[in-house]
């Protein structure tokens, strides 16, 4: 990039008080109720804290200041202000918004949004009056020439290593940590210790597709994305959560493995008695901080010693004849979709039982998760997706049963009728005999 990029951090009344203006050339405003709201929260639940960041703003120096990215948030930002009842509020800039028809419908129904918003949350008005203009930030880079412009906002959208959707709960997380520096650092030093594209498979093929198939909400084409990211917030001790029932049990399991290890921290030092942990459920919400990093350190353990994760193989003892027939398989791109499948389901319900019964769980998983490669031609993600959450194959979702089961037994018993007529099934008989002789071996038909 030829020139310099004036860069500063500002907080937003400097921002809605420069002489902005959105360009013709910019797309509508899209911001939905989902975005605003989460915006709001997000500065509620950080309020606590002296800053924080919303984010970056890319301007161009023209007759005024062009927005070249960053208009969702500004126009959302003055929609807040609006209902703020503070002087400043009146210095903000008189942003002219160009006329289009989904931006208007959008900026009245999310100023309606807000106003329900402070209705209902009139505690969460006070706080932003006091802190949303002055404590919010944003990181301004301005620019004199436009092509130059859009090639910064290219290269930090679509350019260079593309931050993970984990890098943002990650971020989020480390926010939320109480405690000193040391904590941090350790917490810290337990995700450094898995490699990043190892995180990312353990919540996009087993986190999200679980949190989603246990409910029966499916699971899109293009897999976890930043908009997921939400399923993996959950509960802060640093709020009143005197009105969240459902968050109690997990507050209280939490504080007496703390209060444990505490108390036997010298036995645990010398070895002499094993920590206890706290009992992890992958479909169960979220404690936000330090046991969110010890949520993905516990998974990332148990992926590893299942074979699940690339490179982490189990050793040939430990191999059963599922393993080593789906570590074959899982070098043929025609299985792919279907080994992914079967080794969410295995990790799902040993997460909810155990491993006790684990050639029986794989049994299962195997004859589950392998029953599209033999009913259909061809298998996609979108294939695999209906088939677990609107199969017309006459099998329920073995995710939701598995949620709804209180034994392993239950598990054990769900009901796959298969039949050797299936679509693809002489093809699978002849090419992979194998295979197919595992599939029909025994179990209910």
């Amino acid at each position: 990039m030829s020139q310099q990029v004036e860069t500063s951090v500002i907080n937003l009344k400097e921002l809605l008080e420069l002489n902005l203006s959105i360009p013709e050339y910019q797309r509508p405003y899209t911001w939905t109720e989902k975005n605003v709201v989460q915006l709001l929260e997000d500065v509620i639940k950080f309020s606590k804290y002296p800053e924080y960041r919303i984010g970056t703003i890319i301007l161009h120096k023209n007759k005024r200041l062009d927005i070249v990215d960053g208009q969702q948030r500004i126009i959302t930002s003055l929609l807040i202000t609006r209902f703020l009842e503070s002087k400043d509020t009146l210095k903000l800039t008189k942003l002219e918004i160009p006329m289009h028809e989904n931006t208007n419908e959008n900026v009245k129904n999310n100023f309606n949004i807000i106003e329900d918003y402070f209705d209902r949350n009139p505690k969460a008005k006070e706080i932003l009056e006091d802190y949303f203009l002055e404590n919010c930030t944003v990181m301004v880079l301005k620019l004199s020439k436009l092509d130059e412009a859009f090639q910064l906002f290219d290269s930090s959208n679509n350019r260079g290593k593309a931050l993970y959707p984990t890098d943002l709960l990650k971020a989020y997380h480390l926010r939320e940590l109480t405690g000193n520096e040391e904590k941090k650092l350790e917490m810290v030093e337990l995700w450094e210790n898995i490699k990043p594209e190892h995180i990312y498979i353990l919540f996009s093929d087993y986190f999200f597709r679980i949190k989603q198939w246990s409910r029966n909400k499916p699971v899109k084409d293009v897999g976890f994305t930043n908009n997921d990211i939400d399923l993996f917030k959950g509960v802060s001790e640093a709020d009143d959560n005197k009105h969240n029932n459902w968050s109690k049990s997990l507050l209280m399991a939490k504080n007496f493995v703390d209060m444990y290890n505490r108390q036997n921290q010298t036995m645990i030092e010398f070895k002499a008695m094993q920590p206890l942990k706290y009992p992890f459920q992958i479909d169960q919400p979220i404690i936000n901080g330090e046991y969110f990093f010890k949520f993905v350190d516990y998974y990332y353990s148990l992926a590893k010693r299942l074979g699940f994760l690339e490179g982490e193989k189990q050793s040939v003892t430990e191999s059963t004849e599922f393993v080593k027939l789906v570590n074959k398989l899982e070098k043929h791109n025609y299985f792919r979709y279907v080994v992914s499948l079967y080794k969410t389901a295995v990790l799902y319900a040993v997460d909810k039982f155990s491993d006790e019964e684990i050639e029986s769980i794989e049994k299962i998983c195997f004859k589950y998760a392998f029953y599209p490669r033999f009913d259909f031609l061809q298998v996609q993600k979108k294939t695999i997706n209906k088939f677990v959450v609107d199969s017309d194959a006459g099998i329920d979702n073995f995710f939701n049963h598995i949620n709804e089961s209180y034994s392993i037994s239950n598990v054990l018993h769900f009901e796959i009728k298969t039949k050797e007529n299936l679509n693809n099934s002489q093809k699978m008989k002849d090419k992979w005999g194998e295979v197919y002789n595992k599939f029909f071996k025994g179990g209910n038909k």
